[in-house]
């Protein structure tokens, strides 16, 4: 799917539940455009999922044009960076994509029943969307799309995946990853923190390289990378 079929089909989502399904807990902003997702090169090694773009301060909205400010220097693309570099590929090769694609009034992980109520068509444009990569590694940024993705709530936070026991500051468990088979995508995804929580929280950080090692191997051992 090429990119301007991608944010026309995000429109016309958007403008459908702005209309029919839109809620006073937290109305969408169809005053901007969606954001479009960051695609430099055909060659797509590895896919990254996030929520959606909604940050608070509503002007700075109007400077976000590509998906995880990935156009612009700064702490994000750092970060993403950091995981190309632990995934032995370059950032052209990734393919980055929010599952919301559109703004809401407020950053929307107070009213999660809000996203919940729209998932539906936002879902469903993002399997088809992602359709044409094939079977790539695919990682989720946070708790909150993870929230939304999978099917069991015990497995819907990043500490999970990444063997955290509670009172823990290193992992306790083996790492996993969510399987196909659990989770709505039906693809199987590597869950990571996202970079505003990573530079705050020091059990991430911790546990980040071997995450991503263990992300490697997995994904060197399915063959999709």
């Amino acid at each position: 799917m090429h990119l301007s079929e991608v944010i026309q089909k995000a429109i016309l989502i958007r403008d459908y539940l702005k209309n029919f399904m839109d809620d006073p807990l937290n109305e969408i902003d169809d005053s901007l455009l969606p954001v479009t997702p960051f695609k430099i090169s055909s060659e797509i090694k590895v896919i990254i999922i996030a929520q959606d773009p909604t940050i608070q301060q509503k002007k700075s909205r109007q400077k976000i044009d590509i998906t995880l400010n990935l156009d612009k220097n700064g702490a994000l693309k750092n970060y993403i960076e950091k995981i190309c570099k632990n995934l032995n590929v370059k950032i052209e090769n990734i393919y980055a994509t929010n599952l919301f694609k559109y703004f809401y009034k407020h950053p929307p992980e107070k009213t999660f029943k809000v996203l919940k109520k729209h998932l539906e068509p936002n879902l469903k444009l993002l399997i088809d969307e992602l359709d044409i990569f094939g079977d790539v590694p695919i990682l989720t940024l946070g708790d909150a799309v993870l929230k939304l993705l999978a099917k069991d709530s015990f497995k819907s936070n990043v500490h999970y995946y990444w063997g955290f026991e509670p009172g823990k500051d290193y992992p306790t468990r083996a790492f996993e990853y969510c399987r196909a088979e659990i989770n709505l995508l039906n693809r199987n995804l590597f869950p990571l923190a996202h970079q505003p929580a990573f530079s705050k929280i020091s059990r991430y950080k911790n546990a980040f390289d071997p995450y991503l090692k263990f992300t490697y191997d997995t994904c060197k051992t399915l063959k999709i990378l």
